[in-house]
Order: C-alpha cells, then structure tokens, then sequence
C-alpha cells in the first residue's frame, strides 16, 4: 500500500477526496457562512430534528462539555448510564460542572438492561440522563430507542454522546424525544480531528452560568445563528465536514448507516473465522471490539498490523491487551477491507494462531457483494 490506512476507532482515515482543492475561505465571508449553514441543515436531517445546531472547535469532549454546560445547573441530579471510559465521562464532566452525579455502571462488554435502567431513573428521579450510544471503548451499542420509548412523559432532559455513532447508527432525535446531541467530526463524517457540534432542543438551554464563555451555546445562537460561529473556526475541517454531509445526502442518510452496518458484520464474521470473538454483547456498526484467542497479545498483534500497512486500536485500562478495536468510517471501499482481513490472518498466523484464513475471506467477499463495497 502507498501510505498507512488508519482503521482505529477514530480519528478515522480520512479520503484525500474529501481535502483536495478545498478553496480559501475568510470564516466571515458569504461562501464559509453557506458551508456552516449547509453543514447545519444536514445534520439536522440526519438527527431527524428541527432543532437548532451549533458547530465548535473542538474535540468531541467538548461538544459533551458544553451539553452540560448548557443543559444542566449546579446541584441538579445527573444520572449517567455507563457502558465504558466514554460514558464514564458525562459522570466526570457532571461532577466539573456541579451537578449530583450517580452512575449506573454495567461491565465493559455487556448489553444494558433497559427495565433496570428504568428502574433506576424511577428510584433517582434525575433531573438528567446521559448516555453514550457507541461505546467505543468496548464497541457497544447503548439501546437508545429502547430507553427512550420507555421513559413516560415525565422524563429526565436525554443528553447523549453521538461522537461515535452519529450517521453510523439510527437517532431519530425528535422522534425518540432526545434533548440533546453531541457529535464530532472525526468519525462517520470523515474529516479531521477538531470540530465537535451540539444539537439542543427546545427546553433544554438552561440560563447562563458564571464563568461559561466560549462554550456558552446562547453566544452562537444570538450572535451567530446557524450561519456561522462567534469565535474563530476550523474553517478546513467545515469545508471537509460540509463535502461529507452533502455525499451522504445524495446517498442517503439510510444507505449510509445501512453500509456502515453491513460492512461491520462482514469484518466481524471474517474476524470470526480467524479465531477472534466479537467482544461487545450487543455490537455497534461504528466500532469493532474484537476478543483474542489464548496466545495472542492485543500490542503484538497491532505492532504486526502497522507493519502490513493497518493502525488499529488495543484496548483501554483493564481491556488493555485483551481487545483490538477498529473502525472504519472514514476511508475505506470493499478491497480496503479484504486487505485487512489478510492482514489479520498472518498476523495471528505468525502468532502461531491458524484460523480459517479461506473461509474469513469467504464471508467478507460475500457481504461486500450485498453491501457493493467493491463497486
């Protein structure tokens, strides 16, 4: 291969399509106020809103930063539904921001019990929940509609993190009666690290707090609207963004998450011909968690996957050695991934780990066809 493809989690690869001949533009000039606004009414398409969103830069952490900021007020309960680091996250930006915090933690890799989530909402009586949707540290996916469609009408504030799951997984945002999104640019959107955005619905702006500045949402909705940002943005990282949205609109949002779906299977079930097991009880189509046989270890493995041309992911605190994670939201066609399941196969080869090398093969060619990756 001519360069290295990154199939981590994220920041993913991203197309050099997607960066060519990007024009120079001023970030208060008509042309970048278009990308913003365009940028905007695309996301809100694909969250199924029609509620205001607010582009920053900066990372997806800060996008979850001003969620709360915004949302939330000091001493008000907040009650996170954690499936890993990430989701423990909304439990250590609540506790910056003074909410009362309390964590209903279920271990990495295990499905959530939504009646015992529910349960737990009923005996807190949070004034928020929030929650990550794909859990990249684990893969999971957090079922979103499920515990949405349960919560009654009188319901916590939802606040959730789509950094990884935004235009890879379902969110029907006002269908589900979600309050609040945050996404980020690197993942399914394709470009580069460094602009996160916040979709707040109505109600869910709480009054100013003391020392808010940048990440006050009330400034970009008063000073700039949906047209553009109030301080200085990552103009190259919009105009990436802005091209992405408008591809994935002329696909279609569905055909995109239906292909992010497929493709997702296909690795997992070649991955499960060469000895690897799907970590995650309920896997997501943004990340792939994969558990290794007796023998391998999680470095040796992505050391010999560098070397063939691949930068995945290991696993993070106690997973650390025992997963390898990948994603590939960003570049990657049906040969890309043929590619890595070869690379795989020696890799655990040269471990001295022999799977069905044949028959993973099989089975990624034969989804790449249903989903035409090769096309």
């Amino acid at each position: 291969m001519s360069r290295p493809v990154i199939v981590s989690p994220g920041p993913v690869d991203v197309s050099p399509e997607a960066l060519r001949d990007l024009p120079p533009l001023h970030h208060r000039s008509a042309a970048y106020e278009r990308v913003v606004s365009e940028s905007a009414a695309a996301v809100r398409e694909a969250l199924g809103t029609k509620h205001p969103v607010h582009f920053l830069t900066a990372s997806g952490t800060g996008a979850m930063e001003a969620a709360i900021a915004n949302a939330t007020a000091p001493g008000e309960r907040l009650l996170v539904l954690s499936c890993g680091k990430f989701g423990d996250r909304w439990a250590e930006i609540g506790a910056a921001f003074g909410c009362e915090v309390s964590v209903l933690r279920v271990p990495d890799g295990a499905a959530v019990d939504v009646a015992a989530a529910i349960g737990r909402i009923r005996a807190d009586q949070p004034r928020h929940v929030a929650v990550t949707h794909v859990e990249s540290s684990t893969g999971s996916l957090f079922p979103l509609k499920e515990l949405a469609a349960r919560l009654g009408s009188e319901r916590p504030t939802v606040i959730v993190d789509a950094v990884s799951s935004f235009a890879a997984e379902e969110l029907e945002m006002d269908a589900w009666g979600i309050d609040v999104v945050a996404g980020a640019s690197q993942k399914a959107l394709g470009a580069p690290a460094g602009a996160g955005f916040v979709c707040m619905g109505k109600g869910a702006m709480r009054p100013g707090r003391r020392g808010l500045y940048y990440f006050d949402l009330r400034r970009y909705a008063s000073e700039a609207g949906e047209s553009a940002t109030p301080f200085t943005p990552a103009v190259g990282t919009m105009q990436a963004i802005h091209r992405s949205l408008d591809a994935m609109r002329g696909y279609g949002f569905d055909a995109v998450r239906s292909r992010h779906r497929l493709a997702s299977e296909a690795f997992l079930s070649a991955c499960g011909a060469l000895g690897l097991s799907v970590f995650p009880e309920e896997p997501s189509a943004a990340v792939q968690a994969l558990g290794l046989p007796d023998g391998a270890r999680g470095e040796d493995l992505l050391d010999a996957l560098s070397r063939k041309g691949f930068i995945a992911a290991g696993g993070q605190g106690a997973l650390r050695g025992r997963i390898v994670r990948t994603g590939f939201l960003g570049l990657y066609d049906g040969g890309t991934l043929l590619r890595l399941v070869r690379a795989l196969s020696e890799a655990l080869r040269d471990a001295g780990i022999a799977g069905e090398a044949a028959l993973a093969e099989e089975r990624m060619m034969a989804y790449s066809e249903k989903s035409r990756l090769f096309s």
